[in-house]
């Protein structure tokens, strides 16, 4: 999996098959990890979403979650190691390329009435 940040519902996310693979976790210790969180914290379901995936092999259905960048936040901090460092930073810059690209003007008004006629 090569996008750590993703658009779901018109939100920035994760799910837990990418933090298991660039953690190089288990997806079963991830889901744990995961499930301790939400029985734990008062607001789990702003943090996480649990759905399904299917297995490109045996193309069964399993459970993945969703988290947000709060959720990931709070799960991410748990980890330690050399691997939870470089994907903490990989995931806060892929954040923020997000976010700077959601805040790019979606066009610029023009200030002379020649720009006013390029634009047309």
């Amino acid at each position: 999996m090569t996008n750590l940040v993703i658009m779901k519902d018109q939100q920035a996310v994760t799910t837990s098959l990418q933090v298991a693979e660039n953690f190089e976790k288990q997806h079963k210790h991830v889901l744990e990890a995961i499930d301790e969180l939400m029985g734990a914290a008062e607001n789990s379901a702003d943090l996480f979403y649990e759905d399904t995936y299917i297995h490109p092999q045996n193309k069964q259905s399993y459970r993945m979650i969703y988290m947000n960048r709060d959720g990931f936040t709070l799960l991410a901090m748990g980890f330690t190691g050399k691997k939870a460092l470089e994907f903490k930073l990989k995931y806060i810059a892929a954040f923020n390329a997000m976010e700077k690209e959601l805040n790019k003007p979606r066009y610029e008004i023009p200030n002379t009435p020649q720009a006013a006629l390029r634009l047309m």
